[in-house]
């Protein structure tokens, strides 16, 4: 019975061995026939593999569960999202319609240039009957100055047009929107009101800083007007900063003050019939800027019985004016000229005021088969559009 019970006691383990795959067994030997510091040195090597894959695997557990918790709550700079294009009805504005270079002009606007050395400008003069023009560096990206407050305007009209803005609707000057320079809605304590004519018209009749700036974040921003400005096909018009960017962050060109322009006066329509801006919105601006007082560059080349529309800008190192001219016979040009000078040096302004004469003179010569254009005029007040 002993010799049994032995038996079953080694039996278990018998059954083990033969269990056990060749593989294993030469494993076991070849243990054996190690020394033991051999064996002491694999298993130190056996304990930091275990180690190493329980690393891996608590990292891999951290992971997850710092992935779970990165989706349930998600950090605030994965948040931001990047401007979307507006919807696709704005209408683009249409590029100008050039056709070919005057010489003549051409030779006398570089010979006037070529005599003030430290003025550096860039300008575009386009005939909008013919498509004749006369142009340098018109695709230049310059300081805008306050020429950055045409498109804003236009866009504050389009919005109007769109019901999405009222024009008595009022805003609330804050410190934030306060900005020194031209203007005086800058002496009004935070909290004062004002409305949105009465804002839109002194951003462009005196130039109000703070006016645009109110502007700017009723229409929602730098960001969504950059967007719209892009929409409609305008590449470098750009806010960068608010209102007065004396550092000239805020940019355009010459062809695109001029396209800005000529959307006012030309206004696109799309497919359907659509215009970029209404026939009231279209005579509130043009009323705008027919009133502006700063005269002392386009306007000052201009004849006797022509009319302008314009707007300027001046930041030092940098003036610029954007106009709309009509002639006594009708014929209309357009006027974009950004000028950098030292720092408010006078040449800068005449020279541009030199340009503007030579230019008038110029367009004002009549054409042999000219026929005059009734005078359609600007409107010389602001229409105040009321509820109906």
């Amino acid at each position: 019975m002993a010799s049994n019970s032995s038996a079953d006691r080694r039996s278990p383990t018998k059954s083990r061995q033969q269990n056990r795959s060749p593989l294993q067994s030469d494993r076991q030997q070849a243990d054996r026939s190690k020394s033991p510091q051999e064996r002491e040195c694999q298993q130190s090597v056996s304990l930091f593999i275990h180690l190493v894959r329980l690393s891996i695997c608590g990292l891999g557990a951290s992971t997850i569960a710092g992935t779970t918790i990165s989706i349930l709550n998600p950090p605030q700079q994965a948040a931001k999202i990047e401007p979307q294009l507006l919807p696709p009805t704005l209408l683009p504005i249409e590029d100008l319609k050039i056709t070919h270079i005057i010489p003549a002009l051409d030779r006398r606007l570089q010979a006037t240039v070529n005599q003030s050395n430290k003025i550096d400008p860039s300008y575009l003069f386009v005939d909008l009957s013919s498509g004749e023009y006369a142009q340098l560096g018109a695709d230049r990206v310059l300081p805008a100055a306050s020429t950055i407050k045409l498109p804003i305007l236009i866009a504050l009209f389009q919005d109007v047009d769109a019901q999405k803005v009222q024009l008595e609707e009022k805003l609330t000057i804050d410190k934030n929107s306060i900005a020194g320079g031209s203007g005086d809605l800058q002496a009004q304590k935070p909290g004062t009101q004002v409305s949105i004519l009465v804002a839109a018209t002194k951003m462009i009749t005196i130039s109000d800083n703070t006016a645009t700036n109110l502007i700017i974040n009723r229409l929602g921003g730098a960001a969504k007007l950059n967007q719209r400005f892009r929409n409609w096909g305008l590449k470098v018009t750009t806010i960068n900063r608010p209102l007065p960017d004396l550092e000239g962050t805020n940019t355009t060109t010459p062809k695109e003050l001029a396209r800005s322009m000529m959307a006012i006066e030309v206004p696109t329509r799309s497919p359907q019939g659509s215009k970029l801006l209404s026939d009231a919105s279209r005579s509130q601006i043009l009323s705008m800027m027919s009133n502006t007082t700063g005269n002392t560059m386009l306007p000052k080349g201009l004849g006797a019985g022509a009319k302008i529309a314009h707007k300027t800008g001046d930041i030092g190192s940098t003036i610029a004016d954007v106009g709309l001219i009509e002639l006594p016979s009708g014929k209309k040009y357009l006027a974009a000229v950004i000028a950098k000078r030292p720092y408010n040096d006078p040449n800068g302004p005449a020279l541009v005021r030199n340009m503007s004469k030579i230019v008038y003179e110029q367009f004002s010569r009549p054409l042999p088969t000219a026929t005059p254009k009734v005078d359609s005029g600007f409107p010389k007040t602001v229409f105040i559009r009321t509820r109906e």
